[in-house]
């Protein structure tokens, strides 16, 4: 009888060597746990060294959110270097199918949005472009939480005149029925809750948002 899938799960340490010659030392089990890709590797083949395409400071990041942490360099969370950097971790978790990882980053991402369990009014993105990447991200990688966010804060960035292209326009790369509508809600409620003092205030959207993923005004 074949050895169950478990059986043949490597044990000890495996070396991954880095794109800049960099050596990292892994639990083989954490990693076969986390990745269906190196899982796969793994069962098949008798090696103790794994080359990969990405650096040290990519791969470090990585395997410390496997290991169940944010990197540290994320702390700052008004910093826009931690976004950056959790940008590189999905694209890596994408691509090694890490859906551990991604979920974890999702979540921590998630966090700098809010404020207790409600959406802190002070979270924006500092550039609307940047926040269109990144709504362009949780599209790719099905990240359904934190594109709620996203897209709310960029409805509400758009309504108050944060950038100067039309409209339509910005939403050309929106593909998801969700997060446009999202959108769309929280342009609405900034322009409802607009008054004759002029402008949007920063508590308009107060009324129209719960504060929880995948609800808004109907």
């Amino acid at each position: 009888m074949a050895a169950s899938a478990i059986e043949k799960q490597p044990s000890g340490l495996i070396t991954l060597l880095t794109e800049d010659g960099s050596e990292l030392l892994v639990d083989k089990e954490l990693l076969c746990s986390s990745s269906k890709f190196f899982a796969g590797m793994l069962t098949t083949c008798d090696t103790t060294r794994l080359h990969v395409e990405e650096n040290r400071e990519v791969m470090e990041s990585v395997l410390t959110v496997m290991r169940g942490s944010p990197p540290a360099n994320t702390f700052d969370t008004r910093s826009t270097a931690c976004w950056a950097i959790f940008k590189k971790i999905l694209v890596v978790a994408d691509k090694y199918d890490m859906s551990l990882v991604k979920e974890r980053c999702e979540k921590w991402l998630v966090s700098r949005c809010l404020r207790g369990r409600m959406r802190s009014q002070s979270f924006k993105f500092q550039d609307v472009g940047e926040g269109f990447e990144w709504l362009a991200i949780c599209q790719k990688f099905d990240l359904k939480d934190l594109g709620w966010y996203c897209a709310y804060d960029l409805g509400t960035q758009l309504a108050q005149g944060a950038w100067s292209r039309p409209l339509h326009e910005c939403l050309e790369g929106v593909t998801c029925a969700d997060m446009l509508k999202t959108i769309l809600e929280a342009v609405q409620a900034a322009v409802l809750c607009s008054g004759p003092l002029g402008g949007v205030s920063s508590g308009a959207t107060m009324g129209a948002d719960p504060g929880m993923p995948g609800l808004g005004p109907e």
